[in-house]
Parts: C-alpha cells; sequence; structure tokens
C-alpha cells in the first residue's frame, strides 16, 4: 500500500512549507536563524526520498 508515501511526502511538504514560511518571517523581522534552512533541507531530502521510494518505481 502507499499510505507510507502519501503520510511521508504530506509531512515533508509540511516541514518544507514551514521553514520556508519562517525565513520569510525571519527576514521581515531581520532576524536571521538557521533552523528555517535546517527545516527547509530536511523537506527537500524528504520529498526527494519519497519520490524514489515511489510505490511502482
Amino acid at each position: 500500500m502507499s499510505i507510507g508515501w502519501i503520510v511521508g511526502s504530506n509531512l515533508a511538504t509540511v516541514v518544507l512549507l514551514a521553514g520556508i514560511i519562517s525565513l520569510f518571517i525571519g527576514i521581515r523581522k531581520n532576524n536571521h536563524r538557521r533552523w528555517p534552512w535546517w527545516f527547509i533541507g530536511f523537506g527537500v531530502a524528504a520529498l526527494v526520498s519519497a519520490a524514489i521510494n515511489y510505490p511502482g518505481t
């Protein structure tokens, strides 16, 4: 079943969006943090992993 792929890709998308939104808020407030970049990197890596492990490929 592809439930694991669906949950993983959704979680990766949420983490990626949280990182991007936090990065824009930090830039807007002139508050530069490092953790949004970690979230973005983790989200991209998880989406690449989900695409590689997509059922049927």
